[in-house]
């Protein structure tokens, strides 16, 4: 049986926290950024680099997208969980992943961590998933304090992120969406 392992698309920025702790959780952990130097920076600040692997492309071009999960897929099979915050200029990268997984087992289980941004809560969208994954919808609020808001910290986004990861909710909310006029502008 091979290693467990996550795949975090995303995970140089806000998402680093949750990169280290995926890997004190004993995952081999395969992150998928854009920028070479911030993946090896990310490397080089955890303490089992050897459990960390950056893979280096740009999520926005499909081909290159599936060329690389192609290869991770073949190495590893499909992944226990995937970690998923891809801005809205890729609207192809997350169908792509979850096709490509469906495409390799359905018969193994695996988590789908899906993190949106604010605006998205107030026009929720079906996202169809395989019989075989368990998906987590999570929004990025918020925070309300002494009469002004202010948006998440990275440490707030990744501990919010952790918690939907280990708690039985489908949908988590970091911070605070309403009322939705005292956002920050």
């Amino acid at each position: 049986m091979k290693n467990q392992y996550a795949l975090v698309v995303g995970g140089t920025g806000m998402l680093k926290d949750v990169c280290h702790w995926l890997i004190q959780q004993e995952y081999h952990v395969y992150v998928i950024g854009r920028n070479k130097t911030k993946l090896k920076k990310l490397k080089q600040d955890t303490r089992q680099p050897e459990s960390l692997h950056g893979i280096s492309v740009d999520y926005q071009n499909s081909a290159c997208l599936s060329n690389e999960l192609s290869n991770l897929f073949k190495k590893n099979g499909i992944p226990n969980i995937v970690v998923s915050w891809i801005h809205s200029t890729a609207p192809k990268a997350l169908p792509l992943i979850k096709d490509m997984i469906s495409k390799q087992d359905l018969s193994t289980n695996w988590q789908l961590i899906h993190i949106q941004g604010s605006a998205r809560f107030f026009g929720k969208e079906n996202t169809p998933v395989p019989e075989n994954c368990l998906y987590k919808r999570v929004y990025l609020g918020f925070i309300l304090e002494n009469n002004h808001s202010r948006w998440l910290t990275h440490n707030e986004i990744s501990s919010g992120v952790i918690h939907a990861i280990t708690s039985d909710n489908n949908e988590t909310i970091i911070g605070t969406l309403e009322p939705w006029n005292l956002r920050p502008q």
